[in-house]
């Protein structure tokens, strides 16, 4: 059987958006540090002011495809569990400032 692609499945498995229920989330998200946390507990919670962070330049990097592999599941496994570094960049960031410090020292 064939996955229906979701303009060819039936109005019931369809939730429709009210426009009230649509700006209300407009407003919660709006001006929302990307990644901050809203406590819901508290009404009109905002979050946290976040630090002004280092420009970030892209590069390109060649690695063996084992070596890519490897990272790749890496990088799955910690989103999984909710640990470390959880993209190919963040562990590749983790490990560069890893061989930083240590040639420093």
């Amino acid at each position: 059987m064939a996955l229906k692609k979701p303009s060819q499945q039936a109005p019931v498995n369809r939730h429709t958006v009210t426009p009230e229920a649509a700006e209300a989330l407009a407003n919660r998200l709006a001006d929302k540090p990307y990644g901050a946390e809203i406590r819901r507990d508290i009404p009109e919670s905002k979050p946290a002011p976040v630090a002004a962070a280092e420009t970030v330049s892209r590069t390109t990097i060649s690695l063996p495809d084992s070596m890519l592999i490897e990272i790749e599941d890496l990088a799955r496994d910690n989103k999984r569990n909710g640990t470390g570094p959880r993209t190919v960049s963040a562990i590749a960031r983790e490990a560069f400032n890893m061989y930083l410090r240590s040639m420093k020292s």
